[in-house]
């Protein structure tokens, strides 16, 4: 389908597809996206439509950047004529045309909010959620492994080298802190898990 409803009449939310992405999920620092310049210039889009057209659609592109969901866009004309800065009469007179600033943009449902999806934008957003996610992971994974050379130093500190090369001693000491200590592990609830867990040759 090339066209997006004119309007849904007896079509339910229900019945459309469920976009991909979670409502509530943000992209904080999202101001860059990967754009497939070739896929663009190659497509039948931009080689028919006019070129009018292809500036708003371009624009309606980046805009689904900053909308919730990201990737979106409302399906209500007066905020699409507001979001491209143009009159509603000017904008629905380019929404009616074949080849309008909406090619291949569809309804979907959004946690029960009908939007409008595009499938290259909707595999922009997917991609920059991935890659949050992988940041996001290593950045933990990061912090969890300077949380445990810090605990391994405080181990030998407080007992011996030995002890903090212990891989079984520093693991139960670790199981002790996730259960008891909500703040940071500073040497005295180190201390305390280790006598806890029955090292007392220190």
């Amino acid at each position: 389908m090339n066209q997006p409803l004119k309007s849904l009449g007896l079509v339910e939310v229900n019945d459309l597809p469920e976009y991909p992405l979670d409502k509530n999920e943000r992209l904080e620092s999202h101001w860059f996206i990967n754009f497939h310049f070739n896929r663009w210039l190659n497509s039948k889009f931009r080689l028919t439509a006019k070129p009018e057209v292809r500036a708003y659609a371009f624009d309606l592109f980046c805009i689904a950047q900053n909308q919730i969901p990201v990737g979106t866009l409302p399906d209500d004309d007066r905020q699409l004529a507001a979001l491209l800065n143009i009159d509603l009469a000017g904008w629905q007179d380019l929404r009616a045309m074949d080849m309008s600033p909406l090619y291949n943009w569809t309804p979907c449902s959004c946690g029960g909010e009908v939007r409008l999806m595009h499938p290259t934008v909707t595999e922009v957003a997917q991609d920059a959620f991935s890659k949050k996610k992988k940041n996001a992971d290593a950045l933990a994974a990061s912090r969890e492994r300077k949380k445990m050379e810090r605990l391994r130093e405080t181990v030998s500190r407080i007992g011996t080298p030995a002890m903090g090369k212990d891989s079984g001693l520093i693991r139960r000491v670790k199981m002790w802190l996730d259960e008891n200590c909500t703040g940071n592990w500073t040497e005295d609830w180190v201390k305390q898990a280790m006598e806890t867990v029955s090292i007392t040759s220190f």
